[in-house]
């Protein structure tokens, strides 16, 4: 299976549809269901709490230490990236359905 390079656009959509998915999770769970390096999931976790994608909150149950929840902003994220893959999508078929 060819190796597919991800854009930070598409990583970001996967690790905010993880907390779309689970409302919260650590850093360790959003790593590993994004596919990511743990080192990496951290510097791009940073990353998009700076710009308001995501929030870190203390874990009272102090294991994670910490959990991210995503923001109304992250939300707005991942449906303009759904509807820009989508369009996408229909694009290309189109440009197929002319080439035939």
């Amino acid at each position: 299976m060819p190796v597919v390079n991800r854009s930070r656009y598409d990583i970001y959509a996967d690790i905010l549809s993880v907390l779309e998915f689970y409302t919260e999770a650590g850093i360790s769970q959003i790593a590993r269901r994004a596919n990511l390096p743990l080192d990496r999931a951290k510097k791009l976790i940073i990353f998009m709490q700076a710009r308001g994608l995501l929030v870190k909150y203390d874990n009272p149950e102090k294991r994670p230490k910490y959990i991210y929840r995503m923001t109304g902003k992250g939300a707005e994220y991942v449906a303009l990236y759904k509807e820009m893959a989508r369009l996408v999508v229909e694009i290309t078929e189109d440009e197929l359905d002319l080439t035939e």
